[in-house]
């Protein structure tokens, strides 16, 4: 968990997917976690990277993603990273606390919570060095909950999602 923590944003998935069997592992569990290690081994010389031309410095990027009730409990993998410079200052990988009715609906909790990390990293930010000058861009890649977020008219449909 340190490595997916702090250091290697990319394994998180895998390392969170996997915490969901340490209660009664089986071999195909340590053969993914040798598998993890051998990536690791792999890749132990490469590093995150700010810089490599990009003129604006101070620019936050987010990007979001859910897969939508891909495992046997029903419920969602929700997931985020912010870059700034093209390097990764923030991510998470996390199992959605509900199940999630439609695509839509999983990629917009996603949505939500990276927006609500968005507004962490500006007060974060803001108080220790005033870096950012422009809006922050989510991108997500679902059309219906890019939708939802900017037009009120679906309200109706998404009002059962909680607060």
């Amino acid at each position: 968990m340190y490595m997916a923590l702090g250091m290697c944003p990319d394994i998180t998935f895998a390392i969170a997917f996997l915490s969901q069997f340490m209660q009664n592992p089986g071999r195909t569990h340590w053969d993914a976690i040798k598998r993890i290690f051998r990536y690791l081994n792999g890749t132990k010389g490469h590093v995150l990277t700010f810089g490599g031309g990009n003129n604006d410095q101070t620019s936050l990027h987010g990007f979001c993603d859910a897969d939508w009730a891909s495992q046997e409990h029903w419920h969602s993998t929700s997931g985020y990273v912010f870059t700034i410079d093209g390097g990764a200052v923030s991510w998470s990988s996390k199992k959605q606390a509900i199940v999630a009715l439609s695509m839509t609906k999983a990629e917009y909790m996603s949505a939500t919570h990276a927006a609500k990390e968005v507004l962490w990293l500006h007060t974060f930010l803001a108080e220790i060095a005033r870096l950012l000058h422009h809006p922050t861009t989510l991108f997500c890649d679902n059309q219906s909950a890019i939708a939802v977020t900017k037009d009120n008219q679906y309200h109706a449909c998404m009002k059962h999602i909680d607060v």
